[in-house]
């Protein structure tokens, strides 16, 4: 909307920023803190400190509520529990684009198949803060466990990391 800008961060927050942490969107929570979204990480902070740090390969996507006013953050690992943020302001389209922006940057390359019992499974390789690159299975459905689920799953994840140099 025009004449809506975004409220500049806190330099008393932004001190507590990493110094390779390049501030991109930031958003004010009701609680407080401060949601920033970094070259490298989502972080949350407030003037006493940093209360939370989440580098961009551990993060699986986010989610706008807009009836709720609740930004869900949820974790490749699927046991996290997700973050749930509370904005201060339902202006959170820069937030949530350049968030989503961020995930997918970390995402160097993807493949998939659906197993022989219904599950999709899906490598990502992704690159951590460091630039490293490392690759994360994710599955969607129940999984059967045997030897010959187990082998193809083995097979698309040394395909991936083939794909991109990484020792098989």
């Amino acid at each position: 909307m025009i004449g809506r800008r975004t409220p500049k961060l806190p330099r008393e927050v932004s001190t507590h920023l990493d110094r390779q942490d390049d501030p991109l969107a930031w958003a004010e929570l009701t609680d407080g803190r401060w949601a920033v979204v970094t070259t490298r990480a989502l972080v949350l902070a407030e003037a006493a400190g940093v209360s939370g740090r989440y580098p961009w390969h551990t993060v699986e996507h986010g989610r706008w509520d807009g009836e709720a006013r609740e930004f869900t953050v949820s974790w490749v690992d699927g046991a996290t529990v997700p973050l749930v943020l509370r904005p201060t302001s339902d202006q959170v389209e820069h937030f949530t684009s350049v968030l989503r922006e961020r995930v997918q940057s970390s995402v160097v390359h993807t493949e998939s198949m659906d197993t022989p019992g219904g599950a999709l499974v899906r490598v990502n390789i992704r690159r951590d803060e460091s630039g490293g690159l490392l690759s994360q299975l994710t599955a969607q459905g129940p999984l059967r466990g045997d030897d010959a689920e187990r082998q193809l799953i083995d097979d698309l994840e040394r395909r991936a990391r083939a794909a991109v140099g990484l020792p098989t």
